[in-house]
């Protein structure tokens, strides 16, 4: 499937432009150095939230669509998603996307996951409220169905189908293991809510979701909330968050100090300090 689709990819942009595109390379290293109860300290290539380190490029076509391909830097450790590409997928941007992606679903702070999907992207009759939503299979086992979110600052998120919430990115900051539910787990609908208020040098950040009809017993209802305090410090560029995190049904909370700060342009160093703690 993977290959079916990067053909078809590097065709449309062989098609499309007469040109070379403009290419623009990019790595994001993410490197965590982790220290845990009962594990020898380890050097990952995730960071606390699961984000991946990636390295890989983006290409402008002539006719104003993109192509977009990034590799991780290591497997995530579970096989809800082995593979080591986290995208590859053309689109016209702002209108629609195909091929592997980041699935739209509420900050993507809480949950992260990529998956072969086809997104649309379009305003709601009423209000013109703005209205992503992708149709998804990544193969049996994984994640099938119809994922999206309606609304730009604040918004509703909804999932229906199967095995969501699997992969490595799903739920990382709250979760000792560094290992997700993995393939053949998961949920059948996921429900969420966000919002970000602004109130500048703070920013206020929150998110609640819910995870019912799971596929296994092991996948008992859970509901999620992470809220967020951003300080955007006087020089423009760097910036604080603390955060609490809290999954409600087994009483696990997680306490965050984030730190970003800008080393040149394009060119930043992030450091998260968390503190999980189960019930």
């Amino acid at each position: 499937m993977k290959l079916t689709v990067i053909t078809i990819l590097t065709t449309c942009m062989a098609i499309a432009s007469a040109q070379l595109p403009d290419v623009i390379v990019s790595v994001d290293a993410r490197p965590t150095f982790l220290l845990g109860d009962g594990r020898n300290s380890q050097l990952r290539w995730f960071d606390a939230y699961g984000n991946p380190s990636l390295v890989g490029f983006k290409a402008r076509l002539e006719n104003g669509n993109r192509i977009t391909v990034t590799q991780r830097l290591a497997k995530q450790l579970s096989d809800g998603d082995p593979d080591l590409t986290d995208e590859f997928y053309l689109e016209a941007p702002g209108e629609w996307r195909f091929g592997k992606q980041v699935l739209p679903f509420g900050q993507k702070k809480l949950l992260r996951e990529t998956a072969l999907a086809f997104k649309l992207r379009t305003n709601l009759a009423f209000e013109e409220a703005p209205l992503e939503i992708a149709v998804v299979d990544a193969g049996k086992g994984r994640q099938r169905g119809v994922i999206g979110r309606i609304g730009s600052n604040s918004g509703v998120s909804f999932a229906f189908g199967e095995h969501f919430g699997i992969q490595d990115s799903a739920f990382s900051i709250l979760r000792q293991d560094l290992g997700g539910l993995g393939r053949s787990r998961g949920y059948r609908t996921v429900i969420g809510a966000d919002s970000q208020i602004f109130a500048y040098p703070l920013t206020f950040e929150s998110e609640v979701i819910a995870l019912r009809q799971g596929h296994t017993p092991q996948d008992n209802d859970s509901t999620y909330t992470d809220i967020r305090a951003i300080y955007q410090l006087p020089n423009g560029r760097d910036k604080f968050s603390l955060a609490w995190a809290r999954e409600w049904n087994e009483a696990i909370n997680s306490f965050r100090l984030d730190g970003e700060f800008v080393l040149a342009p394009r060119s930043s160093l992030c450091r998260t300090c968390a503190l999980v703690l189960p019930a």
